[in-house]
């Protein structure tokens, strides 16, 4: 392998078997988190891309729909959101930008168990899934600011090149994950990356618009219902943001329309932690929580049965908004106390 021109590998025996599994495999099947984003589709395709270009044959799936503003991407058309009864022999599983064989969705277990080589690059909270699985090989690394910052270091370092679609792919896994870099794990190498890819070929303004300016009418609908029901705790230092299922019936928005509604009770200048409780069917929530500068939301879902990153995490629980937004509050102020 050639050495990287971003020094950020922190185990390279480890990366370099990887490349041995992705060099040597011939059938693949790529796949990443349910209620994919940004960073986990452009991961994704980044490197199937690059799998297909070297010959090799690729199946990418997702159990959840490809959110419509990600759609633009190369290679979209070809993602798939069912299997073959069996895979092909000798496959190699390669996950992107999930570290939890749940978090895959109901084919989980049935694709591991299928695969002879199970590949993982990750950047969420390591729970040690497949730290006992002995056909893993998984590379997660908490440090790092997107899956695609970790697809873009192995196709490097693997001297595969990186063409105008892989550049697209792997900068809107960048510009997603760092909130167009504005969040805290934005990076000198995140800018040096970013460059990279638009010399290689990605139109930062054409992927900016296509991200954050290319929205369906009833998302603004239903923000407008959402912002209405904000709440304020703590002195102002939480804040608590709520969709139900009547908002979504009338405006006829989708879950994937609310994709970052938790920044709008972040961006209030007195607010530590944000709250975002999403209801879209009767009694199955999912939360998303991001914090400013000194509270581990990825610790509070922890507690749920979720996780994420210091500053970003979620979870999917049941209950109603108001029982799951009384227990967060309740969680936040066992390991915080009382935010001042």
């Amino acid at each position: 392998m050639a050495s990287s021109r971003f020094d950020l590998i922190k185990d390279r025996e480890l990366f370099e078997k990887i490349g041995t599994a992705l060099n040597d495999g011939h059938n693949f099947v790529l796949t990443c988190h349910v209620r994919p984003d940004g960073d986990a589709i452009g991961s994704m395709l980044a490197l199937g891309t690059a799998l297909s270009d070297k010959g090799k044959e690729v199946i990418f799936y997702t159990e959840d729909p490809v959110p419509g503003n990600i759609e633009f991407l190369p290679g979209t058309n070809a993602i798939t959101h069912s299997l073959p009864a069996e895979l092909p022999d000798n496959t190699t599983l390669c996950i992107l930008d999930c570290g939890e064989p749940r978090r895959i969705g109901s084919k989980a277990e049935e694709l591991i168990e299928q695969a002879d080589v199970v590949v993982v690059l990750d950047h969420h909270l390591d729970n040690g899934s497949f730290a006992d699985m002995e056909k893993a090989l998984a590379y997660i690394d908490q440090d790092i600011f997107a899956t695609g910052a970790l697809v873009m270091l192995l196709l490097e370092n693997m001297e595969w090149p990186i063409n105008k679609a892989i550049a697209t792919c792997l900068y809107s896994a960048i510009i997603t994950d760092t909130g167009a870099f504005r969040h805290s794990n934005t990076t000198a190498a995140a800018f040096e990356m970013a460059s990279f890819l638009v010399e290689a070929g990605a139109d930062p303004y054409f992927i900016a618009n296509r991200l954050y300016q290319s929205y369906p009418e009833r998302r603004i609908h239903l923000l407008g219902l959402v912002l209405r029901t904000l709440e304020v705790f703590s002195h102002g230092k939480i804040a608590v943001l709520q969709a139900t299922p009547q908002m979504f019936r009338v405006t006829g928005a989708k879950a994937e329309d609310t994709e970052d509604f938790v920044g709008f009770a972040r961006c209030i200048d007195s607010v530590e932690v944000a709250i975002f409780i999403r209801e879209v069917h009767a009694g199955h929530v999912t939360v998303s929580l991001r914090s400013k500068e000194y509270v581990n939301v990825a610790e509070i879902a922890k507690a749920f049965g979720g996780g994420g990153h210091f500053h970003a995490a979620g979870f999917t629980t049941t209950g109603t908004t108001v029982d799951v937004r009384d227990a967060i509050l309740k969680e936040i102020e066992r390991q915080y106390g009382e935010l001042e």
